[in-house]
């Protein structure tokens, strides 16, 4: 009878570890290793002549959305363990109810991890017959520490740290936003891994990732991170983000900042942008900031109907040029009306 009960036991143990296996996963050797921590699997795995890899789910902020692996070109959804070349993105579909998860997959190659791939449940994964070690839900702690690790490391930027700063920005956690502060303003990282920290703040950390934006844009003294800083407010979904964007075109002491700033305004297509615009062409003494207003003018939607505006109104010799050169840009029909009218006199 007691044999009997550990056979009932041990079937039932095992039947737990099936279902916890992620459905998407398909064709690779897993292996359900439940209360392992991230940090712990990653260390064991990959001594071998072959990477492994070990992959967990954690919850995710509702801007993670539906996130996949793609084939080169971004021709097929979905991705295999031994391809070297993925893209990977969000797409734009609206999550209903509790907001998803994901789930975190990292080859170890000769004890050292060397890749991530960040995906949601749906996305479908081709295992080509790996290893892969799966933990099932984890502690969001026990996984930001894990990539905290992963970031300090030296492992190749593209396919190692900046995924995993993705994952970190995903995680439904408020820890992760002090990992982000932390690297937005660590003068010791590279220019570009602190863009990366702006970045992905804007991009999924809602008012916590804005008020980040904020203070870097009112205290870092590099103008190429304020840019950066701008860029990343477009990102975001925070209902101040385009009175902050304007406040940037106005009071930045930088040229380039405030032009970058009507360029990024202009992306919005905000409601009421193309007259701002204008307000601040008449305002800005800066002639490179002039010159790149206009410029910002051509790429709102309604862009074509601002250019006449300026070119119809009595304003400088130079801005009348800059006008009607992204007129001549504009596929517009009415632009070529414009420049008939104006060759005809």
């Amino acid at each position: 009878m007691k044999n009997a009960c550990a056979v009932v036991a041990l079937l039932a143990i095992a039947s737990i570890a099936r279902a916890e296996l992620p459905a998407s996963i398909t064709h690779a050797r897993l292996e359900a290793r439940p209360g392992t921590s991230p940090s712990a699997a990653l260390e064991a795995i990959g001594h071998g002549a072959t990477p492994e890899w070990a992959g967990w789910s954690v919850p995710s902020t509702s801007d993670a959305r539906d996130i996949c692996c793609f084939t080169n070109n971004f021709k097929r959804r979905g991705c295999s363990l031994t391809e070297r070349d993925n893209g990977w993105g969000s797409s734009d579909n609206d999550q209903e109810g509790e907001p998803p998860e994901i789930y975190v997959l990292v080859e170890v190659k000769s004890g050292t991890p060397t890749r991530l791939r960040l995906v949601s449940p749906g996305c479908p994964v081709d295992g080509a017959d790996r290893r892969v070690v799966w933990l099932g839900a984890v502690d969001t702690g026990a996984s930001l520490a894990a990539l905290s690790r992963l970031l300090d490391g030296k492992g190749d930027e593209d396919k190692l740290q900046e995924p995993a700063l993705a994952a970190v920005a995903y995680h439904r956690d408020p820890k992760a936003d002090a990992i982000l502060e932390k690297r937005a303003f660590d003068r010791s990282l590279s220019k570009e891994q602190r863009e990366q920290a702006i970045f992905w703040a804007g991009n999924a950390r809602e008012a916590a990732g804005y008020k980040l934006i904020d203070r870097v844009l009112n205290s870092e003294p590099n103008g190429d991170l304020r840019e950066h800083a701008v860029f990343a407010l477009t990102q975001s979904h925070e209902p101040g983000r385009i009175d902050r964007i304007k406040r940037v075109a106005v009071e930045d002491k930088d040229d380039d900042v405030r032009a970058q700033a009507l360029f990024w305004l202009a992306q919005t297509n905000a409601p009421g942008a193309g007259e701002w615009i204008v307000a601040r062409l008449d305002a800005e003494e800066d002639e490179h900031v002039r010159e790149q207003a206009v410029f910002a003018l051509s790429q709102l939607k309604d862009g074509t109907d601002w250019l006449l505006k300026v070119l119809r109104s009595k304003r400088d010799p130079e801005t009348l040029r800059r006008a009607l050169f992204w007129l001549g840009q504009s596929d517009d029909p009415r632009a070529l009306a414009e420049l008939e009218k104006i060759l005809d006199k």
